[in-house]
């Protein structure tokens, strides 16, 4: 409950009246061939699977049935070194973050301080596009369906999280917690940065979601959905159903993203 009150507020404050944005696939990109090569993504192949969580925020609830076609999904979250590539070919702006989260980055890093806006921008560069927030969930869970990436309990070996027990005081380079992998090789969909999704968030939306590839509410709710948890977050938040909704326009240095695409 707390936590729904802080994000509340959060995009009470934050609501800066957005503009509407069509969500599409571009196919093609404009970017460089090696960031439009699909070698590193993994395919998620199409299933099924039980979306949200029965004794857990009431935004996670109810448990339904969603099918999913298949897709693509990078295997990391996108890399500092990535982005700057955008920015220096002058498509992508540049990322938003003071100099002590500066301090820390190397190329390898995940990207932060982007906005929605800056993560579909750059999706659509290298030809992709952001994951649902359903297709998110499915590479998160697929095929064991538990509450972590991993098979098992919460094990803080696995991830980057808040802290500095894990060896990192901010964000970790990409794929640094390989035993945190999810059953079909995703890595980082845990902790590290939280991650925007293609959908606008509404809390009641698992009340009245289609059953077959959901793309979230039609129309402008002011946030979009971001996944994951970051190395800002406790355990319960780097849980695979938890959702959080988030102003488009916001960037800070706990929110990244990874693209997908068609399968």
């Amino acid at each position: 409950m707390l936590r729904l009150v802080v994000v509340s507020l959060t995009i009470a404050v934050l609501a800066l009246g957005c503009t509407s944005f069509t969500f599409r696939q571009t196919g093609k990109g404009s970017a460089p061939a090696e960031l439009q090569d699909r070698a590193d993504m993994v395919k998620l192949p199409a299933g099924s699977f039980e979306m949200g969580a029965q004794n857990a925020e009431p935004d996670e609830f109810p448990p339904h049935k969603v099918e999913l076609r298949g897709f693509l999904l990078d295997k990391t979250e996108v890399t500092v070194a990535s982005y700057d590539t955008c920015v220096r070919a002058r498509v992508c702006r540049t990322a938003a973050l003071n100099e002590e989260a500066r301090a820390v980055l190397t190329p390898e890093h995940p990207i932060a301080g982007v906005s929605w806006y800056d993560a579909v921008k750059f999706c659509e560069w290298v030809g992709k596009r952001l994951p649902t927030e359903a297709e998110w969930e499915y590479a998160a869970r697929a095929p064991r369906f538990g509450k972590f990436p991993w098979d098992g309990a919460f094990d803080g070996s696995r991830l980057n999280q808040r802290g500095d027990g894990d060896g990192y005081a901010r964000t970790a380079p990409v794929g640094a917690f390989p035993t945190g992998r999810s059953g079909h090789g995703v890595l980082d969909l845990a902790g590290n940065v939280s991650e925007w999704t293609a959908d606008w968030y509404e809390a009641t939306w698992y009340q009245k979601s289609p059953a077959v590839n959901p793309t979230g509410p039609e129309g402008s709710t002011g946030s979009r959905a971001v996944r994951g948890g970051s190395w800002a977050d406790t355990d319960y938040m780097v849980r695979t159903t938890v959702r959080l909704g988030i102003d488009p326009n916001l960037s800070n240095d706990s929110i990244g993203f990874r693209c997908a695409a068609d399968g």
